[in-house]
């Protein structure tokens, strides 16, 4: 890690200079509290509410407040022995686009539309909350009065953890659902006129509908909760897809049981009447398990990947460009631009039919997240328009090619020593020795020259000497692909020759 030179003190007023006391500090300190403590209660993003407690101190100017500055001193440089990935890797990290103005006023207007947002379901919830306190008095329908006194009876027989876990957990949904959809300035400001509502206001008392049958006594005398309605079909497929390409394996969980609660639903009334479930729903109840069981299955990889920096690389790319990832026990891993799909193969090696199976046989998810960053880098390399086509000499096609393959395999490499040092047994085979070889061989053949160079430029010198170690090899068929077993001069040069029409003169 690069150390960075510290930030001069600038010399500032004392709080009495400026009128004010401590009690302003208190309220301050106060607000940001009750913001982040809040926004952590309902499970919203560390990073959100880590946002909003940096923007009111900066405002503040409060001498209680960690600001990054603060942060960033004391930090030293790290290295020696393994390489170290300096920075996230190039073409990788672009933040997502909020899609609301130009990309080059986008954090304003990210800004401005949460705040907006924001300020907007307050004001909904106030409504809302006038036309509850309406129907306690019967302004309303009966439904509806009925319905408001039985959500105000559920606060006395609710865990009070509950409850307001509750009333947190609805108020802030729309904040977590932009920052998992990649709107994350919009999350950032959208939270703070939301939780002030929570705090401050009346969002609370239109939340306790939510309370509603959700009676916490286990008294042997009380009824069972009654069962919550399940999501449609899509709904759930969708929450669990979702769910998987964020790392969030709970929430891939929680849709699986879903899925599977909806599926027994609809046998056991197929059983009592058959002409009540068609085929159509049984067929679409059996995929939306097997999407579940996917979103799972991704949801364990995507998790490792969000640990280190190549990791979170290799997510975003994925996530960018929508690809679909399909785990295998057959096959090989490789990546199908016509369909935008990744197979990636759970097999350690060889096809075993399912009854011979065993636990050794089936690679980790840390293993699975490895290939998952190679594959990630074809995805880059195909929707950033870097793949030739094949109209281009066999030589340059083939030149390019192989040098995608040492790019992804470097990234692997990288995946693999950032995963080590948070415990992770994991390893990427000969490419980890070509890989070093390569890089501190460009790294001392640099220093010889007795160039004057920063560590970034000696890691970059390093870093580029690895992957030009990898191309050899590639080039020397020292690595086979996984799903044909061809070198991989031959592997492309076999597409090359199909779509030029040349074929190699038979072998006398």
């Amino acid at each position: 890690m690069l150390s960075l030179p510290r930030r001069p003190r600038y010399a500032v007023s004392s709080a009495s200079d400026r009128g004010e006391g401590p009690i302003s500090y208190i309220a301050v300190a106060l607000l940001v509290s009750l913001l982040v403590g809040a926004l952590v209660v309902t499970n919203v993003p560390v990073t959100v509410a880590s946002a909003i407690k940096t923007a009111v101190c900066k405002v503040a100017a409060g001498s209680w407040c960690d600001t990054p500055e603060k942060a960033a001193e004391g930090r030293g440089t790290s290295g020696g022995g393994r390489p170290v990935t300096v920075a996230a890797p190039q073409n990788g990290g672009q933040k997502k686009d909020d899609g609301n103005c130009w990309s080059w006023a986008d954090w304003a207007c990210g800004a401005v539309d949460g705040l907006r947002l924001g300020s907007w379901d307050v004001i909904k919830d106030t409504w809302d909350g006038i036309t509850f306190t309406g129907c306690l008095v019967h302004i309303c329908s009966h439904d509806g009065f009925t319905s408001n006194w039985s959500s105000i009876g559920a606060l006395f027989t609710t865990d009070p953890r509950e409850t307001g876990k509750a009333i947190l957990d609805e108020a802030t949904k729309p904040i977590r659902d932009d920052w998992n959809n990649g709107h994350k300035v919009r999350a950032v400001f959208r939270a703070i006129p939301t939780t002030l509502g929570v705090v401050f206001g009346g969002k609370g008392l239109t939340k306790l509908k939510n309370l509603k049958g959700k009676n916490r006594s286990r008294g042997k005398d009380k009824e069972p909760d009654p069962p919550a309605r399940l999501d449609a079909p899509e709904v759930i497929e969708r929450r669990a897809e979702e769910a998987g390409r964020r790392g969030d394996v709970e929430g891939a969980e929680e849709a699986l049981e879903d899925a599977e609660q909806h599926r027994r639903e609809l046998l056991e009334a197929a059983e009592k009447d058959q002409s009540k479930v068609s085929m159509g729903e049984r067929a679409k109840a059996q995929a939306t398990v097997r999407a579940a069981k996917r979103a799972v299955a991704d949801a364990k990889v995507r998790k490792v990947l969000m640990r280190t920096p190549t990791g979170r690389w290799a997510n975003d790319i994925l996530n960018r460009y929508n690809v679909e990832v399909r785990y295998e026990s057959d096959g090989g891993s490789y990546y199908i631009p016509t369909v935008n799909q990744i197979h990636v193969s759970t097999s350690k090696g060889g096809s075993k039919p399912k009854g011979e199976r065993s636990p050794e046989d089936v690679r980790s998810p840390e293993s699975l997240a490895v290939i998952l960053v190679h594959e990630a880098n074809h995805v880059e390399y195909e929707h950033t328009g870097r793949v030739p086509p094949r109209t281009v000499p066999r030589d340059k096609y083939l030149k390019s090619r192989v040098r995608e393959e040492a790019e992804g395999t470097a990234r692997e490499v990288e995946q693999v020593y950032e995963l080590r040092p948070l415990g992770v047994k994991v390893g990427a085979g000969i490419a980890e020795d070509i890989y070093d070889r390569g890089y501190h061989r460009a790294r001392r053949q640099a220093i010889e020259r007795g160039e004057k160079l920063t560590e970034a430029e000696l890691h970059e010198i390093g870093r580029k000497g690895a992957v030009d170690a990898l191309e050899e090899a590639f080039h020397a068929g020292r690595f086979r692909t996984s799903n044909t077993g061809e070198t991989y001069p031959d592997y492309y040069g076999k597409y090359w020759d199909q779509a030029n029409g040349w074929s190699k003169p038979p072998v006398d």
